[in-house]
């Protein structure tokens, strides 16, 4: 017969047993799913959102994509830190292997340790077939049959197997002890207290804002674009301007902007810059791809913040600034506008007393790194040019990187000028062979009268150009077969200019000018090539600007030109100043 107490004393440790087995399934949690993120198709890009309550141990599982011999995988995960938008963790090919055989998946497994706080968990498909922006690494030419074989031997039938049976296996899991997380919709929260906000703009965007500042600010700003290194600009990025002197006092360029993560063109900006009271204008543009509408390469890391925003840097500080709008139009003096191929146009007037006036041009920059479609001003009374569109004062105008677009302000002295605009035979209004600029119409140059106390009277214009005592001779304009002479004279001995762009090649000139001494026919001055330079355009485009020293006495002008390329039907690209062609003689 048991003995009672035995069975007491085995019931109690039975129990005992029960409660330390109880308790340690409560003490050890269970991991539960934080996020999963399937069922994708080409260019998705998703994200979700979780808080970790404490310093947490999560683990990652995800099967990406990636080409042979690509050093990016076209489709992969990463998480960012919703505080300072840094990336915490990110697929990288190097920890992944080959998932069940298949010639482009790579399979991960993961553990991270992420301190208390939000994250944000995105997941990018591209398209394994799309190169663009995507670099190959070849190392020898085994590596270069590889690559061109997997391009070559995918035909449409298996690209489209790919993906109706590949990319259903894409996903990313990740996992944390039961109840140490919960979830959030991370939809960008914008703070209150942003002055700008342009962020996720698509394709074609432009967006202009101003703002006031009631005192001397430091700003926040977190501005991510495109950067385009074969034409060595931005196509997508963000400035900011002093609306009242329309300088730059702000933008994203190459030396201030690093890698943004993702395609080698993400370029971001994020920090502070601090302006003095004033009136100012931001600015965001896009061309016609890449955006967070349709991404053609890797996004960057933070792809919720492409484009521009801008904040105080102190919550407080919002109360010192207010919307900006200008409250006064500016006259339109001249405009020559929506400029169509093979143009030349121009408009002169005449300034009665000094003023400013806020240009906007649009033009072609071309790939001999030159302008194919530009304007310019010249002083007629001097003969030399007071401005033009150039490289280094031009920004991207929208849509192809060769548009590009002058914004600024250009002060005048009182004078007799005349306004230029040229353009080659293709890309202009209404005749694009690349995508337009966002302001299409504005292709050409305008002249408006900048500022509240411009006087509109003090401009009048002129179809015929005033005279003018210090040009003695002008035989420009000149076309095909032309022989055009003038004469002039100098009741003293004097200093002159001389002006001449014509033809030539290979050490002759096919198109030049000379002068002779009307009273002995002796030539006093012949332009010869070795002292011309390229006057722009074709290299036939020979140019010189010289003085010359002339004794009191009559003299006879000469230019001549063969049967082609001059003034205005040029068969090659035209010069810099095509009205020019011929010679020009001024007192200095």
């Amino acid at each position: 017969m048991l003995n009672p107490k035995l069975i007491v004393a085995a019931l109690v440790l039975f129990l005992i047993f029960c409660l330390i087995f109880i308790f340690g399934a409560v003490m050890v949690k269970a991991d539960e799913v934080v996020l999963q993120m399937k069922n994708f198709s080409e260019g998705d890009l998703k994200v979700e959102g979780f808080e970790l309550k404490g310093q947490t141990r999560i683990s990652i599982y995800a099967i990406g994509g990636e080409l042979k011999n690509a050093d990016q995988m076209f489709a992969y995960g990463w998480i960012i830190s919703s505080s300072d938008r840094e990336p915490v963790w990110i697929m990288e090919e190097q920890e992944t292997h080959r998932y069940e055989g298949s010639r482009y998946l790579r399979e991960c497994e993961d553990e991270v340790t992420l301190p208390a706080g939000k994250y944000e968990c995105y997941y990018y498909v591209g398209r394994p077939y799309s190169l663009e922006g995507m670099e190959i690494i070849i190392e020898d030419m085994g590596d270069a049959f590889k690559w061109l074989g997997d391009i070559i031997d995918t035909d449409e039938e298996s690209k489209r197997e790919y993906y109706s049976e590949d990319i259903k296996d894409l996903q990313i899991l990740i996992k944390a002890p039961d109840g140490t997380f919960t979830r959030f919709d991370p939809v960008l929260t914008r703070k209150k207290s942003a002055v700008v906000d342009f962020t996720q703009p698509g394709d074609d965007y432009f967006a202009k804002k101003g703002f006031t500042l009631k005192k001397e600010l430091s700003l926040k700003i977190i501005a991510i674009g495109e950067y385009s290194s074969s034409d060595r600009v931005f196509v997508d990025h963000g400035w900011i301007i002093d609306a009242d002197s329309l300088k730059k006092v702000w933008q994203m360029d190459k030396w201030n902007t690093s890698w943004a993560g993702g395609g080698r063109k993400n370029r971001s900006f994020v920090g502070e810059i601090t302006l003095p009271a004033g009136n100012y204008l931001a600015h965001y543009i896009t061309d016609d791809s890449h955006s967070f509408e349709r991404w053609n390469v890797q996004p960057p890391y933070d792809p919720m913040y492409y484009g521009m925003l801008i904040s105080p840097v102190k919550e407080s500080d919002r109360q010192f600034i207010s919307d900006f709008e200008i409250s006064y139009s500016e006259p339109v003096v001249v405009a020559l506008t929506r400029i169509r191929d093979d143009e030349f146009v121009s408009k002169g007037f005449t300034l009665k007393k000094p003023a400013a006036f806020h240009i906007v041009a649009l033009g072609e920059f071309g790939y001999d790194d030159e302008f194919a479609d530009y304007g310019w001003i010249e002083n007629m009374d001097s003969g030399d040019k007071v401005w033009e569109m150039t490289e280094e004062n031009c920004t991207h105008a929208g849509g192809a990187s060769k548009n590009r677009r002058f914004d600024g302000i250009v002060r005048l002295p009182a004078g007799n000028y005349m306004v230029f605009y040229s353009t080659d035979d293709s890309h202009a209004y209404n005749d694009w062979n690349a995508s337009p600029p966002m302001e299409k119409e504005l292709w050409g140059i305008t002249l408006y009268g900048f500022g509240k106390n411009f006087d509109k009277n003090s401009v009048e214009y002129f179809d015929q150009l005033p005279p003018n005592s210090n040009i003695l001779v002008d035989l420009t304009g000149l076309g095909d077969d032309e022989k055009a002479r003038r004469e002039f004279e100098l009741k003293s001995a004097a200093k002159v200019k001389v002006i001449a762009l014509g033809e030539g090649k290979g050490g002759h000139m096919y198109d030049y000018g000379w002068i002779e001494n009307a009273r002995t026919g002796e030539t006093v001055w012949e332009m010869i090539y070795r002292m011309t330079r390229h006057a722009g355009g074709a290299d036939k485009n020979r140019k010189v600007e010289t003085q010359i020293f002339l004794e009191a006495g009559r003299y006879e002008v000469y230019f001549v030109t063969d049967d082609s390329h001059s003034f205005p039907d040029f068969n090659a690209s035209r010069p810099e100043n095509p009205q020019r062609w011929g010679i020009m003689v001024m007192k200095e």
